[in-house]
């Protein structure tokens, strides 16, 4: 009797054990829908994406930091070069497809169908309807069955480095991956901390950015943008704060007037892109008297560095080196 009854538990404790793990394993695989605001919509992603198109290297970066690369099908660079990449983040795309464009860095729908693609994952003007570096705008990738994701640096009001936090917790949510992405995150907030603690008590030296050459002047980010911000927290004051858009046009006669201190040059699609922007600012007879341009105080950044992006906090402590060596050469 006993002998039976000992039997009848462990039937009860193996059965038990078994609901239990099924249980699990059920709700692992069923993971639970995702809601969030992109461009204004709210997107639903209902299951995990497996098969993601992805524009840029900066967001390659992204997913390949929160070891989700394996879920990329394919990318292509946009307006980056792969030595802008970090080394070990770069190893981690050895594998992975590069994809054809259709303008200059960014692949057709045409393409993210052929790849069976069920996410896109760039910048807000790859979905935007006027856009002529559109993939497909939210509707036409919804309709296909396909998850967009625009970076949340790429829009909205005078965006800070808290995108780039936001930008890593978002796909954290999407893939379900938020340990990690909180690991990296506060990686990357110690990063900012320690540039801005250095800072602290110290005057903004004054800067100017030589984004590209313009008919009528120089483009140059203005008070309302992420790179202005960027500049901030790099001990900088941006000459042209004033100026109420992400990006304008400065004429040689404004540039001389606002006489900054450091000049600030972006290096794109090319690598030497930076030089010759300095060769041409130092032809510029009018500019002769800028101090910036009298004592060479020059500051190159690629755009990956300038652009939201994992670079961001390098680039702030660059900057600050360079514009306040007499605190960081302490």
């Amino acid at each position: 009797m006993k002998k039976n009854k000992s039997l009848l538990l462990l039937l009860i404790l193996i059965a038990s054990l078994l609901l239990v793990a099924q249980s699990v394993y059920s709700d692992e695989g069923k993971a639970e829908a995702v809601t969030l605001n992109v461009m204004g919509e709210e997107i639903t992603y209902e299951k995990i994406p497996e098969k993601v198109v992805v524009v840029g290297y900066e967001n390659v970066e992204n997913m390949a930091l929160l070891g989700l690369e394996d879920k990329v099908v394919g990318f292509t660079p946009c307006m980056y070069l792969p030595e802008h990449v970090y080394p070990e983040l770069l190893k981690k795309m050895d594998n992975l497809k590069v994809l054809p464009e259709v303008v200059r860095g960014v692949p057709g729908m045409e393409t993210v169908l052929a790849e069976g693609a069920d996410m896109v994952y760039g910048q807000s003007y790859h979905f935007a309807e006027a856009s002529s570096t559109k993939v497909a705008t939210l509707k036409d990738l919804l309709q296909n069955n396909i998850y967009p994701y625009a970076t949340v640096g790429s829009y909205g009001d005078s965006p800070d480095l808290d995108v780039v936090y936001k930008e890593l917790e978002n796909l954290g949510k999407i893939f379900r991956v938020e340990e990690r992405a909180a690991q990296e995150i506060e990686k990357l907030k110690s990063k900012q901390e320690s540039v801005e603690e250095k800072l602290k008590g110290f005057e903004p030296k004054t800067a100017f950015v030589f984004d590209f050459q313009d008919k009528t002047g120089i483009m140059t980010p203005g008070g309302t943008g992420f790179q202005n911000n960027l500049l901030k927290r790099a001990g900088l004051k941006n000459v042209f704060d004033n100026f109420q858009s992400d990006f304008d046009v400065a004429t040689h006669e404004q540039i001389l007037l606002a006489n900054p201190e450091y000049i600030v040059f972006i290096e794109y699609f090319t690598a030497g892109e930076a030089d010759e922007k300095i060769e041409y600012i130092e032809s510029i007879p009018e500019l002769q008297g800028v101090e910036a341009i009298k004592n060479k105080n020059y500051i190159i950044l690629t755009g990956i560095e300038y652009f939201p992006s994992l670079h961001n906090f390098d680039a702030i402590e660059k900057m600050a080196r360079e514009a306040h060596k007499d605190i960081f050469e302490k």
